[in-house]
């Protein structure tokens, strides 16, 4: 049962500015620019849902061929390195060490959560999971649905954040019908009008929720990847910045295996099951009773898995959402190559905070094949600003907008 309260306003700018919306604007495909090419990427998996939309529409609009192989980020920035593909989508930004090409772009291209995915037979409702039970789980010390940390999450009155849509205003130019230039007043200057210019997810207040939710004692068995995973990353660098004292071999994102960031001496036999991609970990899940793995939220919805709600900083449990996506991963600094870096313990309300981006990687201008590179300069521009603002949101994507969006373009600019 449920009853909620209202809660202090706190809500946060989603949509792009005026300004961002006519660079977007004065990039969006309008045709191909060359002959039809065809282009090779590969790497992360957690965006191929996504691109399995885009590459055939892309195809459609420009005559443009594109093959995208997945085989996951760490596979991805590998082939990009050697030369062999064409671009590459990573979920993590390359690790300090790791061998990378001279001369190459970063563009946050797309944004999403992890989801945690369980398969509990019997069990419907929700399932509420703070950060030191989940870290208890994948470190292989919480072995049953019915532990009694699971259990605390699962029976108490929790906050859950409020979404709403507001209108943005931005100013234009007020445009005279007869001449179709901009008016002017009696001193000359530009007579201007404010309109909508787009919308905004609000994290409107909070509401309580009393759990009152009972566990079976199924044992847990635990997935991950076993290949070099941007998702891998993403989790193992979220314990390690939330539960410290357990997960200490922190390390880069782009280099972490989920086997060499385990707190352990060596993984749990039986309980802890490794799979290839984000298929094979999704799979893994639907096929045993107690599983629980991670993956982007299309993932777990095509199989029909429960997703678990994750207790963010600000003491909310948060389901993977594109709107609480936004409102967490729109908090960023800006990194090196347009790399974003994120807040995983953000107190901010209505955030999701197990999210991250996958970048699209294009070669700078020191390209080889200059022919190749304006084809991926054009289809990071149609993921950006055509497919993803149009499919995204309903394969469980945030499409990147605002301040971020302006990084994106001004780094797709310098592709080729």
């Amino acid at each position: 049962m449920t009853h909620s309260t209202s809660a202090k306003k706190n809500g946060f700018v989603k949509a792009a500015s005026a300004l961002v919306a006519v660079v977007l604007a004065s990039t969006v495909m309008a045709g191909p620019a060359h002959a039809a090419v065809t282009i090779t990427g590969s790497g992360s998996t957690a965006v191929k849902n996504l691109l399995d939309v885009c590459i055939p529409d892309y195809l459609k609009a420009s005559g443009n061929t594109v093959v995208y192989a997945g085989g996951g980020s760490g596979a991805g920035r590998l082939a990009f390195t050697a030369g062999t593909v064409d671009f590459a989508f990573s979920d993590a930004a390359f690790g300090s060490t790791e061998a990378k090409p001279a001369d190459f772009v970063y563009v946050p291209n797309v944004a999403f959560p992890i989801a945690i995915m369980v398969k509990l037979a019997g069990f419907t409702g929700d399932i509420n999971l703070s950060a030191k039970t989940l870290s208890g789980i994948y470190a292989g010390t919480i072995t049953s649905w019915n532990d009694k940390a699971i259990v605390a999450d699962n029976n108490k009155t929790t906050k859950e954040p409020v979404y709403t849509k507001e209108n943005v205003y931005s100013m234009r130019a007020v445009i005279d019908p007869k001449t179709k230039k901009a008016k002017k007043d009696k001193k000359g200057k530009t007579v201007m009008e404010k309109y909508v210019s787009g919308t905004k997810d609000v994290a409107n207040g909070t509401k309580d929720v009393v759990v009152e939710a009972k566990l079976p004692a199924t044992p847990i068995t635990v997935w991950f990847r076993s290949d070099k995973s941007g998702s891998t990353g993403i989790l193992t660098n979220w314990l390690t910045k939330l539960d410290p004292s357990v997960w200490t071999k922190a390390g880069s994102a782009g280099q972490q295996t989920f086997t060499s960031a385990f707190p352990g001496a060596a993984l749990p036999a039986g309980t802890f099951q490794g799979a290839s991609g984000s298929d094979g970990v999704a799979n893994g899940v639907a096929s045993k009773d107690g599983s629980i793995g991670y993956a982007e939220t299309s993932y777990a919805t095509e199989r029909k898995l429960l997703v678990a709600k994750i207790e963010n900083g600000a003491g909310e449990y948060v389901s993977p959402t594109p709107e609480a996506t936004a409102v967490f991963l729109n908090n960023f600094a800006s990194g090196a190559r347009g790399t974003v870096v994120v807040d995983v313990a953000s107190k901010v309300s209505g955030a999701y905070t197990l999210s991250s981006f996958a970048y699209g990687l294009g070669y700078g201008s020191s390209a080889k094949d200059k022919t190749k590179q304006a084809a991926v300069k054009e289809f990071m521009t149609y993921v950006l600003t055509t497919c993803a603002t149009a499919n995204a949101v309903s394969k469980g994507y945030s499409p990147v907008s605002g301040a971020l969006a302006a990084v994106a373009v001004a780094n797709i600019a310098e592709i080729g």
